[in-house]
């Protein structure tokens, strides 16, 4: 078995589901084709840190034939490197967090909103937004959409929202937060809205190509965090401690609600 959360434990897994049939999807294409494929995998990447990571892997991906939507903050936004991603055939999206920049204020977060996706459209068709999850912050980024009285994506001229405009009874949604497949406690906002309870769960990366290899999925959405995933050996070591680090911090954090409610 190979080592887990690196470049080549992934590769396995898009070829793996290639070879088993899969289609793999954009948000944006599953929310405008007419027919969708009998088994599909929307992959979805949140560029939180580390774009060089993103860009490496959008290369793997092309080589291989695979699409797939880039999230990126602005933080990780740069011009030429989201004009390579759509070049490449990847859809780019503007992962936000203007809620919470604006500390819950719903008109200035949407000023903010209205700025950032200016300003990504100069140079890439975005066409699908995707919350960043901002776990410290008491507040969630979606709610500048269901808040009452708020815009709605479509006053943007967007189709939608990755969490809040996919049909998770319908679609398995898979995502690496907390360096884990497992859903959980380390995964404070990354869950969807709506989601069924999933047929199959997966820990590890394998567990996930095994359930791919044997077709137990018939659609699911796929998130990877392209930071999470080495490409060196040194880069692996350094990754690990870190999110281990993060994760300590998140489980304190559970344990403080939990005594606030209790």
């Amino acid at each position: 078995m190979m080592e887990d959360w690196t470049i080549y434990a992934y590769l396995n897994l898009l070829q793996t589901g290639q070879n088993a049939g899969y289609e793999f999807l954009t948000v944006r294409e599953y929310l405008t084709r007419e027919t969708l494929p009998e088994r599909y995998v929307v992959l979805r990447h949140d560029v939180d840190r580390k774009p060089g990571n993103s860009r490496k892997m959008a290369e793997l991906e092309a080589e291989h034939g695979v699409n797939s939507t880039y999230y990126v903050r602005t933080s990780t936004f740069d011009p030429g490197f989201v004009e390579h991603l759509e070049d490449l055939g990847h859809e780019v999206g503007y992962h936000y967090e203007d809620y919470v920049a604006a500390r819950g204020d719903l008109r200035g977060a949407h000023s903010l909103f209205q700025t950032h996706l200016r300003q990504f459209r100069r140079h890439v068709d975005v066409d699908t937004v995707c919350m960043h999850g901002n776990p410290l912050s008491p507040h969630d980024n979606r709610d500048m959409w269901t808040a009452p009285e708020a815009p709605t994506l479509a006053d943007y001229g967007l189709l939608g929202e990755a969490y809040l405009t996919m049909d998770f009874e319908d679609v398995a949604y898979y995502s690496d937060t907390g360096r884990t497949w497992r859903d959980g406690d380390l995964k404070i906002k990354d869950h969807t809205m709506g989601q069924g309870e999933k047929r199959a769960g997966a820990a590890s990366t394998n567990d996930l190509v095994s359930l791919l290899r044997r077709n137990q999925l018939e659609h699911a959405c796929i998130l990877v965090h392209p930071n999470r995933w080495a490409f060196s050996i040194p880069e692996q070591l350094a990754e690990r401690s870190k999110d281990s680090a993060v994760n300590l911090v998140k489980r304190g954090m559970r344990l403080i609600d939990y005594g606030a409610i209790s």
